[in-house]
């Protein structure tokens, strides 16, 4: 089975192109979905990122961390690994697997960690940065938070630059719908079965 992972700037629309991937076939995995399990009762990130932060809760650590660069180190340096070792498992098994088929890892920071190696390939999600800060206002963000959340990534278009696919998602979803299923189309046709 193929590993690829899927990747994109904040808002950029990486949930709904992973859905319309999983509808041709692919099997999904989700970084954002590790980090959420190592925070579980019982886990020792938990407990680690309690006693630097004093919260668990996803919304107030990242009103604490998207204004303070030193603080995001802080919590990338305890979650990170945790977040790591979940992933190097699920990849590992997928490629252990001689099926034909595609699993699509999304990684939101995928540059930013260096990880794209850990992958036969990259689709970048990409949408303006007005689309951006428009669907991230439409969450609930203020301009000033929403912002922030922008400027703490890598440019959207470096990881279009880099990535081997590209789905654009400020256009109709019947369109971003009809690219998708051209990519997922394109990385099964590559696929060397073993012999």
């Amino acid at each position: 089975m193929q590993t690829w992972a899927i990747t994109g700037g904040i808002a950029c629309g990486k949930s709904t192109v992973s859905k319309l991937f999983a509808e041709c076939g692919a099997m999904l995995a989700s970084a954002d979905e590790d980090a959420r399990a190592v925070l579980a009762e019982g886990e020792p990130t938990r407990a680690a990122v309690w006693e630097a932060f004093g919260t668990i809760d996803r919304a107030e650590l990242a009103a604490k961390i998207f204004g303070d660069a030193e603080a995001r180190k802080r919590l990338n340096a305890i979650m990170h690994p945790a977040i790591r070792q979940r992933m190097r498992t699920v990849i590992d098994t997928a490629q252990a697997d001689s099926t034909v088929g595609l699993l699509l890892y999304e990684v939101p920071l995928l540059f930013e960690g260096g990880l794209e190696a850990w992958f036969q390939g990259v689709v970048a999600v990409a949408a303006s940065p007005q689309t951006q800060l428009t669907r991230l206002k439409a969450r609930g963000l203020s301009e000033a938070a929403a912002q922030q959340r922008l400027a703490a990534q890598l440019d959207p278009e470096e990881k279009v630059r880099r990535a081997d696919f590209v789905v654009r998602t400020d256009i109709t979803l019947a369109e971003t719908k009809l690219s998708v299923q051209a990519i997922y189309q394109a990385i099964l046709q590559s696929v060397k079965t073993p012999i």
